[in-house]
């Protein structure tokens, strides 16, 4: 999966927020239309964290990788492994892209 504005405004939906995403590229979350904060989580592990934590997702580190699994308490099922060698990186890029599938199964 490619990370585009859609997975973080999905990622961003899963955690019950908008995102905006302002003209330089910067992202906000965003509740009630009031912009909260920025919000970063493939740059801020305190960002993929609060996505980990309130989603009750469940983080596997193995060799060369970052695997991310939904916790069965809130019912889904994604599975998402990032390679790119730096394992703080690949571990955000996965816990986002994991949150995004779960954000954009609300939409439905």
């Amino acid at each position: 999966m490619t990370t585009t504005t859609t997975t973080l405004k999905n990622a961003a939906f899963a955690i019950e927020h908008d995102l905006f995403t302002d003209p330089d590229g910067a992202n906000y979350l965003v509740k009630d239309g009031a912009i909260l904060r920025r919000w970063e989580p493939l740059a801020n592990p305190a960002d993929a964290f609060e996505l980990m934590v309130s989603l009750r997702l469940d983080v596997n580190y193995f060799p060369g990788f970052g695997e991310v699994h939904a916790s069965d308490e809130g019912g889904y099922n994604c599975r998402m492994c990032s390679y790119s060698g730096d394992l703080s990186s690949d571990t955000r890029r996965a816990i986002t892209e994991c949150a995004a599938i779960i954000g954009e199964s609300l939409w439905a």
